[in-house]
């Protein structure tokens, strides 16, 4: 296996592949999304061990994303059963993933335990929800905005060392311990395309709430401009989730699905017709 390094801009590119590949099976993402959604709101609901299952399944579900991609990419239908495809079969890496999802579990535990050290703490947040009249209150507190920052800025150096490691146990076979290495070390070589690829979601999702400004000023009927701001939602996270593969296909050369009939390349998956 090959480390790639790709340049900065490359970032902008996985995104625009994303959105492209994204367009050729809409629905199919969009039903993608949803199931995980849903299910992780009834798996939230179950006491104690709910959250940890939603977590811990998290890395599961990224290669589910990255193996539709390939499907739409070889020209095939998304099919439900690609969010478990990874696990499915017999000779599935099934352990390695419990390990990498308990990883993950143990890994977003230390990401919040310092963010309660280091950002104004529950009780702070608890004083400005309790005071605030409406939404708008909320985010115009200052100590939900320090907090957010601060959750936010851990969870990113911890999204980036986990980031290959789906790919790098079901393409590769590596051990966890192996592949949360190679993620780092792909991640930190490639670390300007993916600050890249950061910066241009996070704009998207700043216009998107522009423009969701404007069609609630536009349309007074709060119904429907729900209803266009949560498919405009909808529509963002399955374009996100559809760039996943770009970004890992991108920056290692070797890295394939034992027994698969293709591999795409990084020249061949641009998805412009």
């Amino acid at each position: 296996m090959k480390l790639r390094i790709n340049p900065a801009s490359q970032g902008f590119a996985w995104a625009r592949q994303g959105w492209l590949v994204c367009t050729r099976q809409p629905m199919g993402y969009a039903g993608l999304v949803g199931m995980v959604i849903a299910g992780a709101l009834l798996m939230a609901g179950l006491p104690l061990i709910g959250p940890i299952l939603v977590v811990a399944l998290m890395p599961l579900a990224w290669m589910g994303f990255m193996l539709a991609t390939r499907r739409v990419m070889l020209k095939e239908r998304i099919m439900p059963g690609v969010l478990v495809e990874a696990v499915r079969t017999p000779d599935s890496p099934r352990v390695a993933f419990a390990k990498l999802g308990a990883a993950y579990v143990a890994g977003t535990f230390v990401v919040m335990l310092l963010a309660q050290l280091l950002g104004p703490g529950a009780e702070a947040l608890a004083e400005a929800l309790e005071k605030a009249q409406d939404a708008d209150e909320v985010m115009a507190d200052p100590r939900v905005v320090q907090d957010m920052a601060w959750r936010l800025g851990l969870t990113w150096p911890l999204s980036l060392l986990f980031w290959h490691t789906p790919a790098l146990t079901l393409w590769a076979r590596m051990p966890l311990g192996k592949a949360l290495f190679f993620s780092a070390v792909a991640s930190w070589r490639n670390l300007g395309a993916f600050v890249v690829f950061g910066a241009t979601w996070l704009l998207a999702v700043i216009a998107l709430a522009v423009l969701t400004r404007v069609v609630q000023q536009v349309i007074p009927l709060p119904a429907l401009s729900n209803m266009l701001t949560f498919a405009g939602v909808l529509w963002l996270v399955s374009c996100f989730y559809a760039s996943l593969y770009f970004s890992v296909v991108d920056c290692f050369e070797g890295a394939q699905q034992e027994g698969a009939d293709a591999t795409l390349t990084p020249d061949q998956a641009d998805p412009s017709p």
